[in-house]
């Protein structure tokens, strides 16, 4: 995105973040205070007036202007925190069922250039000229309830996202178990046939290269197994198999590069039936490299 004489809307990129609506509706208010008409074009593309220069386009896509040719001074995009809307309607005990969607937008901000991307600290001080003829206020404070432990860990795992943020933590709750009889939270038992013992937790990462650093403990009888560690995409992965052969904790560095935007999963395989047997996941450290 370059400099350009290009007669253009300008261009306000809002993905979902938790308080997104808020933010959306300070972006309206701001272009109605200025003057200027305001356009959903996630909403009825058919008729937002891509060449108005008094127009406003709000999108949660931060791949629309690129693909309209938007110059990147006419570009805004609000990373205000590193999170994903959560429906308070939902499970607090679950995952959003569109995890992917969510993450995918956020990840999408990765494409603008990072001077065109504001966040809470920009707003420190009050308003900020976002655009030109274009100031934003923050919103008013936005009362929610607490997440749950499992959203809270969602909301760390999705920090990496963030353009600016190079890592991030992956908690145990995020991930899906097959246990025999373990007690959750990335306590397994074993026993049993073989079969997928973890996976997830399906965040959607940015087109790059990403190192999953993460940890397992076994116990004398669970480290007799072979096992198989999948690092990468659902169906493009990196994998590798190991048999621990000693009671204790091991660490496993995987690296895999994403030549698209697609859901990221860690697996852990069991390939051979066990009489008995624990295994402990304590998380994963996702980083770019």
């Amino acid at each position: 995105m370059k400099k350009s004489t290009l007669v253009t809307a300008s261009w306000v990129v809002v993905p979902p973040f938790r308080h997104d609506l808020a933010w959306r509706a300070a972006v309206v208010r701001a272009a109605e205070a200025a003057g200027r008409h305001v356009y959903d074009i996630d909403a009825t593309p058919e008729v937002a007036p891509v060449g108005d220069p008094d127009a406003v386009l709000l999108t949660s896509d931060a791949f629309r202007p690129l693909q309209a040719g938007a110059p990147a001074e006419a570009v805004a995009g609000l990373m205000i925190e590193p999170s994903i809307r959560i429906n308070p309607d939902e499970d607090p005990e679950s995952l959003p069922q569109d995890i992917r969607l969510l993450t995918d937008l956020m990840g999408r901000m990765a494409a603008l250039p990072p001077e065109r991307i504001f966040r809470q600290r920009d707003f420190i001080s009050g308003a900020v000229e976002i655009l030109p003829k274009l100031t934003l206020s923050p919103p008013p404070a936005v009362h929610a309830p607490a997440l749950s432990p499992r959203h809270q860990a969602l909301t760390n795992a999705v920090a990496l996202l963030d353009p600016a943020s190079p890592e991030a933590i992956w908690a145990p709750e995020l991930f899906n178990y097959n246990s025999r009889m373990g007690a959750g939270g990335g306590e397994l038992d074993i026993t049993g046939r073989p079969r997928c013992l973890l996976a997830g937790p399906y965040i959607v990462l940015p087109a790059g290269r990403w190192r999953a650093t993460y940890k397992l403990k076994f116990d004398q009888r669970g480290s007799r197994a072979r096992f198989r560690v999948d690092w990468g995409g659902v169906e493009d992965f990196l994998s590798e198999e190991f048999v621990p052969g000693r009671a204790g904790v091991f660490e496993i560095i995987q690296e895999y590069t994403w030549l698209t935007p697609s859901p990221a999963e860690v697996r852990v395989i069991l390939l051979e039936g066990m009489f008995d047997g624990q295994m402990v996941f304590s998380g994963a450290e996702i980083s770019r490299v």
